[in-house]
């Protein structure tokens, strides 16, 4: 990633033919290179309209001919507008800028909803409202939730996701938006999941995953030590991909978190993480399993397989 934003800017200044013939070799000796740049590409797409006169006007200030001016020039680029804008972007999208309640990185929230129901909401996440004579409706946007629900005989309570909706039959439970589907946990009672096909009673003790195509039990929950977790903010991990675990994490991380997920696939993790210090959680980790946590800015941390280990 470093070298290939080391390419953008060289080849962004001017580049003779030389540099796009080294560029070319560049490109040739793997294919991660190629991925590099288009992930750093795609990153930068949505800022293109965006003055860069100031980025351009502090690297002017560094010597043209100090030996490490191009590698300063792609971190002041990084800095200065790739990493907040495209972090921005990637984890803060319009539809949870205007949602009717959210928590930024490494945030808890809790409140009462205007029925009576409690709601918390893990870091990173959001929802939206709507409460009328008739229903009451969240929709979950992003992350995770943790709902205490108000007895209400006229109304049900239902929560939303793309992938479904929940109906509360009792009172509590999580859901959790994951990449491509959504997770229920019961703590108490039961609800009932709808997808587009399919229905399904969760009573308590027991979570599902669930999107568009069906509903998919994933094995006994304590709810009290749920609850637990949810009060010192600590994750609780039970035979997990590795992949889930880190967009778990990623809602806790300051910056961007990298991993390759096909990489990572046949690692599974148990494990209790603090939420509250991603670093330390990152460290617990890689003292377990054969995987490097490697920084490269402040905002940007990769966590990849030992080389021993890698796949060829």
């Amino acid at each position: 990633m470093r070298q290939a934003a080391v390419w953008l800017v060289r080849l962004d200044d001017e580049p003779s033919q030389a540099d796009q013939h080294a560029f070319e070799q560049w490109l040739a000796v793997a294919p991660e290179h190629l991925d590099a740049i288009e992930r750093l590409q795609g990153s930068l797409a949505p800022l293109r309209d965006l003055p860069l006169a100031p980025t351009r006007a502090a690297l002017a200030t560094l010597p043209h001919h100090s030996p490490g001016r191009r590698a300063l020039k792609a971190l002041a680029l990084a800095a200065l507008v790739l990493v907040p804008g495209a972090l921005a972007l990637q984890q803060f999208p319009p539809a949870y800028l205007m949602a009717d309640i959210r928590t930024g990185t490494g945030q808890w929230h809790e409140q009462q909803l205007p029925d009576g129901t409690w709601l918390r909401l893990d870091a990173r996440s959001a929802v939206d409202m709507d409460f009328d004579t008739h229903n009451r409706t969240l929709r979950l946007i992003s992350g995770e939730i943790l709902l205490n629900v108000a007895k209400d005989t006229h109304r049900p309570f239902r929560v939303i996701t793309d992938h479904g909706s929940v109906r509360a039959l009792g009172t509590r439970f999580v859901v959790e938006r994951l990449d491509g589907a959504t997770r229920l946990a019961m703590i108490e009672s039961s609800t009932e999941v709808k997808t587009a096909e399919h229905q399904r009673t969760v009573h308590a003790g027991q979570q599902v995953r669930f999107d568009q195509l069906g509903i998919y039990p994933q094995g006994a929950v304590d709810g009290a030590e749920l609850e637990q977790a949810w009060a010192r903010r600590q994750l609780i991990i039970k035979d997990q991909p590795l992949s889930q675990v880190l967009d778990q994490l990623d809602r806790y991380h300051s910056g961007y978190l990298m991993f390759d997920r096909s990489e990572l696939a046949n690692l599974k993790v148990t494990a209790v993480l603090p939420a509250d210090d991603s670093p330390r959680a990152l460290r617990l980790l890689a003292r377990s399993l054969p995987i490097k946590i490697t920084s490269y800015t402040p905002w940007m941390t990769r966590v990849s397989l030992e080389p021993q280990t890698a796949p060829k």
